[in-house]
């Protein structure tokens, strides 16, 4: 999944953004949410805490607040996590203080037509997917989840599990459940040695067991939900 935040001070022009992104995403099926939108740069940073998932800023350069757009950005690369940033300014004589700070500024779009700005932010959100996949290709799993193609992360996947309904499968990691098109089989032969076919119902990775229950033939994962074992997928614990 992307995570996108906004930090715009005008709030007709962070409206207009965060409308044009939300449809865009909708629109291309992309597994990508906005996680803030906001006028307050305190507020972003207190939203990015202890987040893990591919980011994507835009932000303006002035804000009008105690902190500009780039102290901002400078605030968010010191985190050291994974983060795409793009700039908006309505003077194109600025952007030379991101090379100054040393950003690693994916884009900077100057807010003239608003057609343009939609397309720069539309080209903006495509190529932070794209290097995103490109980079944990080989730990990443290609899933449909309903309309939505997404790819997630291999590390992050606890387990995954049928739904009782033909080829409908539910896979869970620590922040969310996504409801998959397919088949056990299939995802089973994607996945690598951490992961088991417990039971016929069930795969699990290995390393997100908390406790296993001899006694009951199961184990706890780490998100404390009980999977069961059949004597296969005893053996092959």
């Amino acid at each position: 999944m992307l995570d996108i935040y906004i930090c715009e001070d005008n709030e007709k022009q962070l409206d207009f953004i965060a409308d044009f992104i939300s449809d865009y995403c909708i629109f291309r099926n992309l597994d990508a949410n906005i996680i803030a939108a906001s006028t307050n740069p305190d507020e972003i940073l207190m939203e990015y805490q202890n987040k893990q998932n591919p980011t994507l800023f835009i932000l303006d350069i002035d804000l009008n607040a105690e902190i500009s757009g780039i102290e901002l950005a400078s605030k968010i690369r010191e985190q050291g996590k994974k983060a795409f940033i793009v700039f908006l300014t309505s003077h194109s004589e600025m952007t030379h203080l991101t090379f100054q700070y040393k950003l690693e500024a994916l884009d900077y779009i100057v807010k003239d037509s608003r057609n343009n700005i939609k397309k720069r932010i539309a080209e903006c959100i495509n190529t932070a997917f794209e290097r995103h996949i490109k980079v944990d290709n080989t730990k990443t799993l290609k899933v449909n989840a309903g309309d939505k193609t997404v790819f997630i992360n291999i590390d992050e996947i606890i387990f995954i599990e049928t739904t009782g309904v033909r080829h409908k499968l539910r896979l869970h990691t620590a922040t969310r459940v996504l409801e998959l098109n397919g088949e056990l089989k299939t995802l089973e032969e994607q996945l690598d040695d951490r992961f088991i076919r417990c039971h016929k119902s069930y795969i699990i990775n290995k390393e997100k067991i908390a406790t296993h229950n001899k006694k009951d033939n199961t184990v706890t994962m780490t998100d404390n939900n009980i999977c069961p074992l059949s004597r296969t997928g005893r053996k092959l614990l």
